[in-house]
């Protein structure tokens, strides 16, 4: 029997009078549990088995749900209307709003459940992390300042810690990661995604690395701003991400800062171009600021010559950041690790759990090799209403030590405001670390080896026909670009190649209205191609299978 735990203030007798205006108070007012629980409970059981039923009724059957030409789904979802109305004035009940859901949105959405379902990074997620995210929604903790999240800080802190070592930055002592492990030590925090992440990495470069290196030659020892960030550079390849000139635009670069440096034939950064360009532009009287690599190309799955990369960084003194929001994930096997080395050589890495992870969205993160760069970069202004989280708890005054500090200040308490752009942040590590601790890190990479041998099969079967072609031959990691061509390989290298990238968008299309299945596109070497994303745990041999003939099929029917 379930032991009642120790009761807070009594609730009031009229308490649940002043929701009585609703149809369902006791979903309100839900303080007492003898008035709510059972109807709280009603509510997630019938909460769950609308999501069971999205998920056997539509997200199994379809790759995508129906009405996906833009202005259909739109039209549908506000039918009779052609637009959005107004806001609700009055209350419904909870049952005819999951109704709702189930009528308007469930049909109509991109499963990554579906077995045939390659599309972008969008893994079907694990149910680890649905419960981790519904318990941390519960919990409503802001893991910002540390008295508004107090335990929740201390999660992030150890899946923080667990993504250092899965990156291979080692810790300085046998029990201490981060702000606990001296100023020297590795840290970071999660993020919304890789956007967020490659963004604070790019500051980090431009607020810390900077002013070291002119400090070292007797030049400004201040963060660059206006003008003075003129002449910098930052290398990467052509297969980078785009939020890396996302963030230099935002941060207030040139735009000649960013050094698009051709990758090789397998769509890899190597060290040696990256160092000619270096050697070029240090003869031009620029600045060589930092080279952005990228470990799981989103385009290709790619990964850069970190090593390489990082002997070119240590020797010039470029910060070196890498972008593995996708392929640190392969580091969790045993067997595939060695696809992506070296990354413990950056200064820092983007890893994004709901990726190759396997989690529910949002769940990004950045690792520091020197984790007291974030402080160092973001934790300068001290807002007032942050003053709790700044104070041990037992203070009362304001005053100062003999170093000019605040007397009350405690240093080793972990507030994650002061490490990057946020300010109040969700629970996003609770999901991970359930998830982490359920499969086990052995767990986890059993499910990336069966990723990688699906995109191993679909590419080999491409090789193995005459009517598919890959991209390279051979993938890194578990995403392959490939073609189809119509007639075979002599007859669609007599296509217009216009023609051809035009078979391809419509091919796409065509799988997408059929529900059978789900890739994107994308441009590789100026030429459309059809990519496979595989992030699924559903997938098996049959499904690749499947969907090349699948595409054959809706090929040779005319309808792509």
């Amino acid at each position: 029997m379930r032991e009642k735990a120790s009761r807070g203030p009594e609730t009031p007798p009229d308490f649940q009078d002043r929701f009585r205006w609703h149809p369902e108070p006791e979903l309100l007012g839900i303080r007492d549990a003898g008035t709510s629980r059972e109807a709280l409970t009603a509510v997630g059981a019938a909460t769950w088995e609308a999501a069971l039923d999205y998920l056997y009724d539509h997200a199994f059957v379809r790759g995508m749900g129906e009405n996906t030409a833009y202005q259909d789904l739109r039209a549908g979802y506000y039918a009779p209307s052609d637009g959005p109305g107004r806001a609700p004035t009055g209350p419904t009940p909870l049952a005819e709003l999951l109704a709702d859901f189930s009528r308007r949105i469930a049909p109509h959405t991109l499963s990554a459940y579906h077995p045939r379902s390659f599309g972008y990074f969008t893994p079907p997620p694990l149910v680890a992390s649905i419960v981790g995210e519904v318990l941390s929604q519960f919990l409503q903790q802001g893991v910002d300042v540390w008295h508004a999240g107090p335990v929740a800080a201390f999660v992030e802190e150890e899946v923080v810690g667990w993504l250092c070592d899965l990156v291979g930055y080692p810790r300085l002592d046998g029990d201490g990661v981060g702000l606990r492990g001296g100023p020297d030590a590795s840290f970071g925090l999660l993020t919304s995604g890789g956007v967020m992440a490659n963004f604070i990495a790019m500051t980090l470069a431009r607020d810390i690395h900077v002013p070291r290196v002119r400090a070292a030659t007797g030049g400004d020892p201040r963060p660059p701003r206006g003008a003075a960030l003129e002449g910098l550079r930052v290398y990467t390849s052509d297969q980078t991400h785009f939020s890396i000139g996302r963030a230099l635009d935002e941060l207030g670069f040139p735009a000649d800062t960013l050094a698009v440096v051709p990758s090789d034939d397998r769509f890899r950064l190597r060290g040696a171009p990256v160092a000619a360009a270096i050697a070029r532009d240090r003869a031009a009287g620029l600045t060589p600021m930092a080279i952005a690599a990228v470990a799981g190309a989103t385009n290709t799955g790619s990964v850069d010559a970190i090593g390489e990369l990082a002997d070119v960084a240590q020797r010039d003194g470029l910060w070196l950041h890498v972008d593995a929001a996708y392929g640190a994930a392969v580091r969790l096997s045993a067997r595939d690790a060695a696809r992506v080395p070296d990354l413990h050589r950056a200064d820092s890495v983007t890893v994004d759990p709901h990726k190759w992870f396997f989690q529910a969205y949002d769940i990004g993160g950045l690792v520091v090799r020197r984790g007291a760069d974030l402080e160092a970069a973001f934790g300068g202004r001290r807002p007032e209403y942050y003053r709790g989280g700044d104070f041990s708890v037992g203070g009362t005054g304001s005053s100062t030590d003999d170093h000019g500090h605040d007397a009350h200040d405690d240093p080793g308490q972990l507030n994650f405001w002061k490490l990057g752009f946020e300010g109040t942040r969700r629970l996003r590590a609770l999901k991970l670390w359930l998830s982490w601790r359920h499969l086990g890190t052995e767990g986890l990479g059993r499910l990336i080896e069966a990723n990688n041998d699906l995109a191993a099969h679909l590419a080999r079967r491409c090789a193995e026909s005459d009517d598919f072609e890959a991209f390279p031959a051979e993938p890194e990691l578990s995403v392959v670009c490939f073609r189809h061509l119509p007639g075979g390989r002599s007859a669609a290298a007599a296509m217009d190649p216009a023609a051809l990238d035009d078979h391809q968008d419509r091919l796409q299309g065509a799988l997408e209205r059929s529900g059978e299945g789900w890739l994107s596109t994308t441009r590789l070497r100026g030429a459309t191609c059809l990519r496979a994303g595989i992030v699924n745990t559903q997938a098996t041999e049959t499904d690749v299978d499947g969907l090349l003939d699948t595409l054959r099929r809706l090929a040779a029917g005319g309808s792509a």
